[in-house]
């Protein structure tokens, strides 16, 4: 009984599990792999079975030069050089860069929006008006807070949101006055009013009270102090209570701490590379603004245009060198500042590694670019070069203005001899026939086919007298199809059209 079709397959299948292998290494590899632990003599036989098909399969793709084999051999390769084995290039790409813009704009959005919310609250909290009550634990004070920041209802809390550990006598409740939330005393921190100032007005005056004491809120990287308020840490809490301060919880404090890092990197004091590198960008973005116009100015005084005179070109051609001198001497300092590293430590050696690397690219890269702008910029052109560039160039318009003017004079010549009566048929241009207005008059009342017909037959007279003999043939083939057109026409409006062609024509 043959097998069913669903039994038939090809290809390097492993004897004993039959999965299709699809190259004899890989059936090797998979048999010695999964299939060597069974029995010597068994493995022996049925590898040898195999490898024996395996072998005749591949000589019958490799060998035979029929039709038929190389039908099958394009699905098998068994060169090792084969392109179909190489890595795959890459294909379609699609970018996303402008939906990651959209969604960061959207998350950049909302983080500012909630920021503004809190520095609103803030300032109000911490107002120094005379009608607003003092930070001191009495219903007053915190009447006024909740008048700001509505806060949750206590009953209605058990664990705290942010450890999701449960309320007791020894964890109690607190309220966090930028956004009323409950939390417990470990996963809140105090916000002092000196910081909170800062986050509002970053150059106010009590930032330099502080920094006069010997405090410095930018050299602290916490804006908030982890403070609790347990009887084992008075301490503390004695140097809380030293100055006003809030209550907040975690997220406020995220928020808060955001704009912190953002001020102080603001005012942090720069390293001196940075603020050569400054004046290097500064000249580089002068030298983009002058070089194209130094260039046309250029073009022109060497086309012998007189748009621009040469005092324009040496008073940009001294700003360009201004800002070359600029960029190499700024570029030479900061190499210098690669072997001092007077900013690092001197047990630091890897940062003071890339320090001097950066210096020593800051160099290259400054030589790099007045070399490519040293090779597009031309010197200003001497007066006597100037002037051979304007006479160069008045020669040549005079010279195309006396071809155009000699250009015209062939052109009436031409005209001229057309006109004239005495001029043989043959040497006619532009030759146009033309009809009479009187006989176009009595003719309007003719079938439109008879018009025709009068018209082409004065076209041929015309065309044989001025020696046109293309045209004579194009029209009378274009008579014969009018004829034909009237011939076709019924017999009594025919006899009509004919009777009345033929009074015009006598």
């Amino acid at each position: 009984m043959l097998p069913s079709v669903g039994d038939v397959r090809e290809g390097f299948i492993c004897p004993q599990c039959h999965h299709d292998m699809s190259t004899m290494e890989m059936l090797q590899l998979h048999f010695q792999d999964v299939h060597m632990k069974q029995s010597s003599s068994a493995v022996k036989g049925l590898f040898s079975l195999a490898k024996q098909k395996i072998k005749s399969v591949q000589d019958n793709f490799t060998t035979v030069p029929n039709e038929q084999s190389n039908v099958y051999t394009q699905f098998f390769s068994f060169d090792q050089n084969d392109s179909s084995l190489k890595q795959q290039q890459i294909g379609y790409i699609r970018s996303y860069n402008d939906k990651f813009k959209k969604l960061r704009k959207i998350e950049h959005d909302q983080i500012s929006i909630e920021t503004t919310r809190l520095l609103l609250r803030l300032e109000k909290l911490i107002s120094n008006d005379e009608d607003v009550p003092k930070n001191a634990k009495t219903k007053e004070r915190r009447k006024y807070e909740q008048e700001i920041v509505e806060w949750i209802d206590d009953s209605k809390v058990s664990l705290c949101p942010s450890c999701a550990k449960p309320f007791s006598l020894s964890r109690r409740k607190h309220h966090c006055r930028l956004d009323g939330f409950v939390i417990c005393d470990q996963c809140s921190q105090f916000l002092l009013f000196s910081k909170a100032r800062y986050l509002i007005d970053p150059n106010s005056s009590t930032l330099n009270k502080m920094t006069a004491n010997g405090s410095s809120l930018q050299g602290s990287n916490s804006l908030t102090s982890t403070v609790t308020t347990d009887d084992s840490n008075l301490n503390n809490k004695d140097k809380v209570n030293s100055e006003n301060y809030l209550r907040i919880c975690l997220s406020c404090q995220k928020v808060l701490q955001r704009r912190y890092d953002q001020i102080c990197f603001k005012n942090a004091q720069r390293d001196e590379v940075f603020l050569y590198y400054e004046k290097i960008a500064e000249a580089q973005k002068e030298l983009a603004n002058i070089h194209p116009t130094y260039s046309t100015i250029i073009e022109s005084l060497l086309s012998g245009d007189t748009k621009y005179q040469i005092i324009d070109g040496q008073r940009l051609y001294r700003q360009l060198t201004s800002c070359y001198e600029k960029i190499d001497s700024t570029s030479k300092h900061i190499m210098k500042l690669a072997d001092s590293c007077s900013n690092i430590d001197e047990d630091d050696t890897q940062s003071q590694f890339r320090y001097s690397a950066l210096c020593r690219n800051i160099r290259m890269y400054a030589v790099h670019l007045l070399q490519n702008y040293a090779i597009s910029t031309r010197r200003v052109p001497s007066e006597d070069d100037v002037q051979r560039a304007r006479d160069e160039r008045k020669r040549l318009v005079e010279e195309r203005n006396e071809l155009e003017r000699a250009a015209k004079a062939e052109l009436v010549s031409k005209i001229s001899s057309t006109d004239s009566p005495t001029t043989s048929k043959k040497d006619v241009s532009g030759w146009r026939p033309t009809i009479d207005r009187n006989l176009l008059v009595q003719a309007q009342e003719l079938n439109p086919l008879v018009q025709q017909v009068y018209q082409v037959t004065e076209y041929i007279r015309q065309a044989q007298i001025a020696g046109r003999y293309d045209e004579v043939e194009s029209l009378k083939l274009n008579l014969k199809e009018l004829e034909q057109a009237l011939k076709n026409m019924p017999q009594q409006e025919n006899a009509s059209t004919f009777d009345s062609y033929a009074i015009e024509c006598e």
